[in-house]
């Protein structure tokens, strides 16, 4: 059994990458740092970096059996999704609130997808002899 694979990799690049933008989200949203009207951009940049940690935590997924991770990085690529929507309509309070929760949830997705990511499955028939105590 083996815990590295291109997708693993994948998952874990774009994860980390997903919790970095959310953190310069946040920054930049509640006006700690002047970015430069970029907050909308890098929000949908954030959104495209969260669909793809959702596909390679799909294909992980099938790989290891792992659903738990497969849901939470779906999760966060609808809550950017979500997140979009709610800039785009001016709802600031809202946006504020689901934007706060968007950056708790993409750490976790960032510190499951290192520690806790599974361990592919061997794809190779046990000898049933094996089994037999």
């Amino acid at each position: 059994m083996k815990n590295t694979s291109l997708t693993l990799t994948v998952l874990r690049l774009t994860a980390v990458l997903t919790a970095l933008l959310a953190i310069w989200q946040t920054v930049v949203g509640f006006g700690w740092v002047d970015g430069g009207g970029q907050h909308g951009n890098v929000g949908n940049v954030t959104f495209v970096v969260a669909l793809v940690a959702a596909v390679a935590a799909f294909l992980w997924s099938r790989a290891s059996g792992n659903k738990g991770l497969l849901m939470h990085a779906a999760g966060m690529a609808v809550l950017a999704l979500v997140q979009i929507g709610l800039g785009e309509m001016s709802l600031a309070g809202v946006h504020m609130a689901v934007g706060v929760l968007f950056l708790v949830g993409a750490v976790a997705l960032a510190t499951l997808a290192i520690r806790k990511p599974g361990v592919a499955l061997d794809e190779q028939r046990v000898d049933p002899a094996r089994l037999r105590g």
